[in-house]
């Protein structure tokens, strides 16, 4: 009996299907011509369309590729140069600590001969330019902060935008300027002037060699430090600009990351007094 029944529902199946395709193709005659035209056209535009995509995501593929391999170029050189830097460190350190250890010198217990107080125009170089009296005073000004004397008139020929730099600090701005040398006082107990020369005096730069004397609180014991002091004055305002403080005439080399760092952590530390 359910054989029987399904020999039946799948004749009927069967005979339903052959009925619509017979109707289908009495009254759509073309549908079957349509989807063929219209899959022949639709293949087609696909086929056009995607070369065309093809050929311009190669054109842009190749730029792209370009400009990503230049960028992982960039990246990888900029990674290693910084793990170089990295690893080079504890021997910068090393020499850093060397060089510092041959400036330490015992504290006498006679007052050391400090030659601030002597006018600037009787130690020039050969052939500089005797100062007038705002660059004398400019120089007075700078021995002050290097004799841990900071004060409100040593700052009034700063630009508000000048440019600090040594071995150790780089500070932009007179705000970060002025912490480092209110920041001395706080690490040294007295500095002394030893001696000094001009080197230049021009319209633009005022250089001068100078020998610090810096007494270290508790140990008994002086760093004694030479330095060449630029400053660069601008020709608009004739204020200074730049001040550029190496020690031992040596270059100040790389790691300004790290000094940018150490003088923003001074500026963090130290208190200026308002003006």
């Amino acid at each position: 009996m359910f054989s029987e029944t399904v020999q039946s529902l799948s004749s009927t199946i069967h005979s339903t299907s052959t009925t619509i395709s017979s109707r289908l193709n009495d009254n759509y005659p073309n549908l079957s011509k349509n989807l063929n035209d219209n899959y022949s056209t639709l293949s087609s535009k696909f086929s056009d369309n995607y070369s065309t995509f093809s050929s311009k995501f190669n054109e842009n593929y190749t730029a792209l590729y370009s400009g990503l391999s230049n960028t992982r170029s960039t990246v990888t050189s900029t990674f290693n140069e910084g793990t170089a830097y990295i690893y080079n460190l504890p021997t910068s350190i090393g020499s850093q600590v060397s060089s510092y250890a041959s400036m330490i010198e015992p504290v006498d217990d006679y007052e050391e001969r400090d030659v601030s107080k002597i006018s600037p125009n009787d130690n020039l170089n050969d052939n500089i330019i005797a100062l007038d009296n705002e660059r004398q005073e400019i120089f007075k000004n700078i021995v002050s902060l290097y004799s841990c004397k900071p004060k409100k008139e040593c700052f009034k020929y700063y630009d508000d935008s000048v440019i600090f730099e040594d071995p150790l600090m780089f500070a932009a701005g007179l705000p970060n300027l002025k912490a480092q040398f209110y920041g001395m006082p706080k690490v040294f107990v007295k500095s002394t002037t030893k001696k000094y020369k001009i080197l230049e005096n021009s319209p633009n730069y005022l250089k001068f060699e100078l020998e610090q004397k810096y007494e270290l609180p508790f140990v008994g014991r002086a760093i004694v430090q030479k330095s060449q002091i630029t400053l660069e004055f601008s020709p608009e305002n004739r204020k200074i600009i730049r001040h550029t403080d190496l020690w031992n005439g040596k270059p100040i080399g790389e790691g300004g990351m790290l000094r940018k760092g150490a003088a923003k952590l001074v500026s963090t530390l130290v208190w200026v007094p308002e003006e």
